[in-house]
């Protein structure tokens, strides 16, 4: 119980201030947000979460930052890999065509129907949909908001298998 306490802690006391960072370094908040979700999921999984009282600040910034660059180098394989084979668009997956606008829209709201828990969808809908903050949400489904980030972080996870998985029609 108080290593939890602490975790939720050390999250209200440096989640901003990580996600600045993380924003700054990948230019995209919402990768900036996984981002972050990883570092403090990987920090709720260890067997200690306690970090040392000196140098937390320096340990979660510089676990965000190798996080951002280890995505960015991810990304700059990915896209030389895209421009060395040319892919014809009917040959990618049916939510990257350009034409899908309206299939890629139903199956996201069928996998959202289907694929996740009712606290998943709840939390998803609030943050996307309402566009409520962290906290906003935390208050209204009564749970901490490291629950809230577990939550999130699971329904993308499902949802990006599901869609990944989903065959062309």
């Amino acid at each position: 119980m108080h290593e939890n306490n602490s975790l939720e802690q050390l999250f209200a006391t440096h989640h901003l201030r990580l996600l600045r960072l993380a924003t700054a370094m990948l230019n995209d908040e919402e990768e900036a947000q996984d981002v972050v979700s990883e570092v403090f999921e990987r920090l709720m999984s260890t067997s200690s979460t306690t970090l040392p009282m000196t140098g937390r600040d320096t340990l979660l910034l510089t676990a965000v930052r190798n996080r951002c660059i280890d995505h960015i180098r991810k990304m700059k394989v990915a896209e030389r890999v895209r421009r060395r084979l040319p892919v014809d668009e009917a040959e990618l997956p049916f939510w990257q065509q350009e034409d899908n606008r309206e299939q890629r829209l139903q199956a996201v709201s069928e996998a959202i129907d289907t694929e996740l828990t009712s606290v998943q969808r709840r939390t998803l809908l609030l943050r996307y949909r309402e566009e409520k903050s962290y906290r906003e949400i935390a208050e209204e489904l009564d749970v901490s908001e490291v629950a809230v980030y577990k939550h999130l972080r699971g329904a993308l996870e499902r949802l990006r298998k599901k869609l990944k998985n989903r065959k062309d029609s």
